[in-house]
This record gives C-alpha cells, structure tokens and sequence, in this order.
C-alpha cells in the first residue's frame, strides 16, 4: 500500500504541483527562473532528509519540468 502512495506522489502529485507553483510563479516574481530555482532546492532538501538519494533523479526531472513551464508561460506573458 505504501509503494501505491510513493508511485502516486512521484509520478502525478509532485509534478502537478511544480507545474502549478510555476504558472503562480511566473506571474507571481515575473522571472523565469525563480520557481525552477526553488523546485531545485525544495527538491533537493526533501532527497536528503525524507526521500533516498535515488529520488535525485526526480529533482532533475522536476527541475526541467518547471523551466520548461516557466519558459512557455513567459512565452505566452508577452504575447
């Protein structure tokens, strides 16, 4: 039962909530690279002290992730 909750949070909940903080974010800070910054370092901070060093692979996902949100919502921004 636990894996089912870890499989879900890895794979929908966390990158629905980095994609969400990164169109708040972007209208928020009005730079691009702020909500990648601090995804990158959430992350990071949650690898060492709740997750397994083998969950470093999801922060880099993550972080791509949010800079690819975060460039396409300042994309649209200046449209």
């Amino acid at each position: 039962m636990m894996r089912n909750m870890e499989f879900l949070l890895v794979l929908f909940i966390c990158p629905i909530i980095v994609i969400v903080a990164s169109i708040i974010g972007i209208f928020l800070f009005k730079k691009w690279f702020v909500i990648p910054l601090l995804t990158f370092i959430v992350f990071t901070i949650l690898t060492f002290t709740i997750f397994n060093e083998s969950f470093f692979i999801w922060v880099v996902v993550y972080t791509i992730l949010s800079i690819i949100v975060s460039l396409m919502m300042k994309f649209i921004w200046t449209l």
